[in-house]
């Protein structure tokens, strides 16, 4: 197979369908499609093994996180010598029947691609942008490139990173990996791996891309959305770990002092408004952000020598908001 989709699912048997329908769909022929369960209470996996037989399923006991999960599919695709580009797509997310066509023949007229999305839209309202990217602003606040916006036709150009909600990575890429097997920050384990891998690419010298001619579609949530406070919780968990493993030491610095200055005001306003669920996820993933520093300063020292980027360079895709 030239292309496998992996799919993690956690307890969205009632998204499945809709999300199979569209790869079984896909004008690109020479697919695969692996789905990792992480210990699905519903049913998913053994619906999945009844109804879609061409489906590889791999069910796990219990959840094991984004992160590790989509690791142990992609290195089931790479296992496969022919397997040139790897397509990872949400249980909430659909793409257009051209959508990894479009992708794969931009990527083979770009050597060095890391990673590649189309404009994702919003699932419920196709004149809403889901997302055209994400990057790390210069205060170091991981963000999602046009969230909520009026989806407006851009060319195609190189980004920071793509959203691993509906996105392509390449082999090439994978398997050059400093971390080896680890693609995706095994100990971020959900939240901002797909920032941490797109600043790993970035700063050792592959590209990103947004590409148009297609359109993925996104609901956003469907399975951490049942969870209040979670989403916080692990995005200001993996937020400082991810600064420090990945930046320059000009640019942490910077980002530091930014995530510490915006922290303060988020609080204030949510103390303002007396709402204590997000500031109770704050101050937590702050705390467990902190008790990771020393591991991720090691994976700094182990990525350091890899980082290539010119300044200007980054600088450029930090501030393509």
């Amino acid at each position: 197979m030239k292309l496998y989709f992996i799919i993690v699912c956690y307890n969205n048997k009632d998204l499945l369908d809709t999300c199979l329908s569209s790869i079984q769909k896909q004008t690109l022929k020479d697919i695969g499609i692996i789905v990792v369960d992480n210990g699905s209470k519903d049913g998913s996996a053994e619906y999945i093994a009844s109804k879609y037989k061409e489906v590889d399923l791999i069910a796990l006991k219990d959840n094991q996180g984004f992160a590790i999960a989509n690791n142990i599919g992609i290195r089931k695709a790479l296992e496969n010598t022919d397997c040139e580009y790897i397509a990872l797509l949400n249980t909430d997310a659909t793409v257009d029947k051209d959508w990894s066509k479009v992708l794969v023949e931009f990527a083979e007229k770009h050597p060095k691609s890391a990673s590649l999305q189309t404009p994702t839209l919003d699932y419920f309202d196709h004149e809403i942008l889901d997302s055209r990217g994400i990057t790390i602003d210069p205060q170091g606040r991981p963000r999602q490139l046009g969230h909520r916006e009026v989806y407006k036709k851009r060319d195609s150009h190189k980004v920071f990173g793509v959203n691993a909600a509906a996105c392509i990575f390449t082999a090439a890429f994978l398997n050059k990996q400093v971390f080896n097997e680890d693609y995706f920050d095994h100990d971020m384990w959900m939240y901002l791996e797909d920032v941490d891998i797109a600043a790993r690419a970035t700063m050792s010298g592959w590209s990103n891309w947004y590409v148009t001619g297609s359109f993925a579609y996104h609901m956003g949530s469907a399975s951490s959305g049942k969870n209040p406070g979670f989403s916080v919780f692990m995005s200001y968990r993996n937020n400082i770990p991810l600064l420090v493993k990945n930046l320059p030491t000009s640019y942490l610095i910077v980002a530091l002092f930014g995530a510490i200055t915006t922290d303060i005001e988020t609080l204030i306003k949510l103390g303002k408004s007396r709402n204590f669920i997000p500031i109770k996820a704050i101050v937590k993933g702050r705390l467990m952000s902190l008790k990771m520093i020393p591991l991720f300063m090691r994976k700094r020292r182990q990525f350091s020598q890899f980082r290539t980027i010119n300044k200007k360079s980054l600088k450029q895709l930090m501030r393509a908001i």
